[in-house]
């Protein structure tokens, strides 16, 4: 995009290229009217028996280009220049033939004459075609609103045809900026608009509500300052375009985050403006807040009385000597209870921001992971199998280590459970592109093809987990891990032969 703009910025513009070819014009004018005023010059001078017939001639053509070139250098005063030329013309004449000098006037007064004329002919032409120009650009770009209906000009008068255009794109302009500032003011955002300097031109309704006063025409830095902007407590202030952008809490202990953008014109990358937004997040970050303290009492409070009662009764069963029923159902809830918890603090964390990323060795969390699934998978006689490849081996992904080794846990878990004993379980790990692939294939029960689209959802149980404890949640928090990690992850399964999840990460570019 900057590349495309420096290359416009480099283009002769619509009015540059229209005013080289006024100046083409003014010289093919020049060369049709001086030789003719010299030849008209000329002959008027033998006929007046003029004995140097040439000097009359060069003496018209002389203020004939002096005219010219003032036409030229102030277009603006083109007729007054013509008239004050014409006037000279005509005291020239007078005062040689108060020495006996005879020249005629006729030939220089009308080469300014119809120079003024073809000049400004010309002129009114070029502005017509840029209008025309203009006109079309406008019509063509995409409306951002809708637009009021127009009388439509039906005349033959291509001039007053043009200046209906011009009074209607005018109006459209105007329609355009209120739409504009209307949808600044509501906008659910406080937002300012300032010059390069950093003085303010625009602060919509949010922002005054913010800063409690009128922001126009005060500095944006200034009035960062009065909020408490870390940045701006210490002099010297860096200038606007190199503020950092954080996220800060004010004199009212309001968590507001500031971001910029540079306003660039169509033909160039000097920004001509800022645009600054304050989003006010303490709503966000209370919640955020009362979502830790949840997941605390989840991860310790709730867990700490399960965790008693499975202890009074594992005391309870070896003094009685005995395991009787109704203990075997109280401990099977409680365990079903604290996996519940375990797997909302473990989705909970999963859906946060929270991660901690780094180069990670894909290959050593798949070795933990399977190290760790493999006494539960002895137990009902299951054969884990991986193969990786030696470039999956030596590549690193941007991962949080934990997140990322409990939601691949989690896979394999579910791959043991649903699998009958006596089976195979494969992992593959490969590299393609700039992607690393896991793929997990079991031999368990499968899943209904019509239960895939909901198989990443929360609390939910398929007919193939009949029989099979869960509570619906290691999906989900696999499904979000793999979401922050800028990753995807699809499923194929059939059912009574088995099924496979493909996960893939982004390898971080060597």
């Amino acid at each position: 995009m900057n590349d495309r703009r420096r290359h416009e910025s480099r283009e002769p513009s619509q009015v540059q290229r229209l005013f080289r070819q006024l100046v083409r014009e003014w010289l093919w004018i020049s060369l049709v009217l001086l030789p003719l005023t010299a030849l008209l010059s000329y002959r008027a001078q033998v006929n007046l028996n003029d004995a140097s017939p040439g000097l009359g001639a060069l003496l018209s053509v002389g203020l004939v280009v002096c005219v010219l070139g003032l036409l030229l250098w102030r277009p603006r005063l083109a007729l007054w220049m013509t008239l004050i030329g014409m006037a000279g013309v005509l005291l020239t004449s007078v005062g040689l033939a108060e020495i006996r000098e005879w020249w005629s006037p006729t030939p220089a007064m009308l080469g300014m004459l119809f120079g003024y004329l073809i000049w400004n002919w010309r002129r009114l032409s070029v502005v017509l075609t840029y209008f025309g120009w203009e006109l079309a650009r406008l019509d063509s770009e995409p409306k951002v609103f809708p637009e009021r209906r127009r009388a439509q000009f039906t005349g033959a008068d291509h001039l007053q045809r043009q200046i209906m255009a011009l009074e209607q794109a005018m109006s459209r302009t105007r329609d355009t900026r209120r739409f504009i500032a209307d949808g600044l003011e509501y906008l659910p955002v406080a937002t300012l608009i300032s010059d390069p300097k950093g003085q303010i031109l625009l602060g919509n309704r949010k922002a005054r509500q913010l800063f409690d006063h009128a922001l126009v025409g005060n500095d944006v830095l200034d009035q960062l300052a009065l909020l408490g902007y870390p940045e701006l407590s210490t002099a010297p202030r860096p200038l606007l375009s190199a503020l950092p952008l954080l996220e800060f809490r004010d004199h009212k202990e309001r968590s507001l985050r500031l971001e910029r953008a540079a306003l660039l014109p169509v033909d160039g990358d000097t920004p001509i403006g800022w645009l600054l937004s304050l989003t006010d997040l303490s709503a966000e970050r209370a919640a955020e807040e009362q979502r830790g303290v949840l997941l605390r009492f989840l991860s310790h409070d709730l867990r700490a009385p399960h965790s008693a009662i499975l202890a009074l009764l594992d005391v309870h069963r070896h003094q009685a000597g005995a395991d009787a029923p109704l203990f075997e159902q109280i401990e099977r809830q409680v365990h079903r209870a604290l996996d519940l918890t375990d797997g909302f603090v473990l989705l909970a964390r999963a859906e946060s921001e929270t991660y901690q990323f780094q180069p990670t060795l894909f290959g050593m969390l798949v070795l933990d992971v399977l190290d760790q699934a493999l006494p539960i998978a002895q137990q009902k006689r299951i054969e884990l199998l991986h193969d990786m490849d030696e470039q999956s081996q030596e590549r690193l992904v941007s991962a949080d280590q934990g997140l990322l080794t409990r939601a691949l846990f989690n896979l394999l878990e579910n791959a043991i459970k649903y699998s009958p004993a006596d089976t195979t379980i494969q992992l593959r790990v490969t590299c393609q592109d700039d992607w690393l692939r896991c793929e997990l294939v079991d031999q368990g029960k499968g899943i209904a093809a019509e239960e895939l689209p909901d198989l990443f959802s929360q609390y939910r149980r398929f007919s193939s987990a009949q029989g099979i404890d869960g509570v619906g949640l290691g999906l989900s928090m696999v499904k979000a891990v793999v979401d922050h990690h800028g990753g995807r992850i699809e499923c194929r399964s059939v059912v009574d032969q088995g099924t496979t999840f493909r996960l893939e990460l982004p390898l971080i570019i060597e």
